[in-house]
């Protein structure tokens, strides 16, 4: 018995692994694919871009298979946007970021293929806006309502009175990520210009980088929902500190007559200044944090 349940055990194992193996193989395809399309176009200007982008199967980043959309988990879709970022490509219109989540998610089945296909014809024009002459992603705020306004027909998006909940719920991960990721890039480069490159630091941008990476493979839409309308502070200080370990939390003293400085000196200090900026009661941040950390470590 004990031989069959051994030999069961084998079995997943390899399956397992094997399934890890294929899905690391499609990640490096994916990767090498994105790369070369950002060499080959990242030079040309927005709407051309995005044109190669939909030839390339590329524009519909997290868009259901249905409507056009790869079927990328979000490991897959970080590939794409943080090669997007790193090559310094445009980033997606608001057609793409905030319109097509509204359109997939509040139009009428009947209307939702054709309405994407309209949005796609027409990504570098749509935007939201509070003009009913006007084609694109009408937002009447008088009575609190979206509609889709193209070649002078109008298509509702969801019920009358809610249209600034559904601004607030519905937006595009993705898209929200690139611009966090080229921005902070270009914040890298700058620093790096004006102070010289220093590969062994980790510098703010740096931290950032990985919070925000952090923060989208955790799939959790209400965090990211708070961070856009810049209402997360308390969960990006949390993201952060786990990521660089109880050691970047604790400011450590150092002997006495040591020319050496703390462990972690820049990452306390930009800490600290997060810190500050949480309006939440600090010190029961602070325990569940250390908490977190000790029970780590009695792991």
């Amino acid at each position: 018995m004990q031989q069959k349940l051994t030999q069961q055990k084998t079995f997943w194992s390899d399956e397992i692994n094997q399934v890890r193996n294929k899905q690391r193989e499609a990640y490096k395809d994916l990767e090498a694919e994105i790369r070369s399309f950002c060499e080959l176009h990242n030079s040309l200007d927005a709407r051309a871009f995005f044109e190669e982008m939909e030839r390339a199967s590329l524009l519909r980043l997290d868009w259901p298979e249905e409507l056009g959309g790869r079927g990328w988990d979000r490991r897959a879709q970080l590939i794409v946007i943080k090669a997007l970022a790193e090559y310094e490509c445009p980033i997606f219109p608001d057609a793409l970021s905030s319109g097509a989540p509204l359109i997939i998610n509040l139009s009428s089945l009947g209307d939702r293929a054709f309405l994407l296909e309209r949005l796609i014809n027409n990504l570098s024009i749509w935007r939201i806006h509070a003009n009913p002459g006007n084609e694109g992603i009408f937002w009447d705020q008088e009575e609190s309502s979206l509609y889709v306004i193209d070649n002078r027909e109008k298509y509702q998006l969801g019920e009358t009175g809610l249209a600034e909940e559904y601004l607030a719920k519905y937006f595009s991960n993705g898209c929200l990520l690139q611009q966090w990721l080229s921005g902070i890039i270009l914040s890298r480069k700058l620093s790096q210009t004006l102070k010289g490159s220093n590969e062994n630091e980790v510098i703010e941008e740096e931290i950032n980088f990985l919070a925000m990476e952090k923060l989208f493979l955790a799939s959790e839409s209400d965090n990211l929902q708070a961070l856009r309308a810049n209402s997360g502070k308390t969960k990006t200080y949390q993201l952060i500190t786990r990521l660089i370990g109880y050691d970047g939390m604790a400011r450590k003293s150092w002997e006495a007559g040591s020319n050496e400085l703390p462990k972690f000196l820049k990452e306390c200090l930009f800490l600290e200044s997060i810190e500050s900026q949480i309006s939440l009661d600090e010190n029961l941040i602070k325990d569940r944090l250390y908490e977190e950390s000790l029970d780590k470590d009695e792991r």
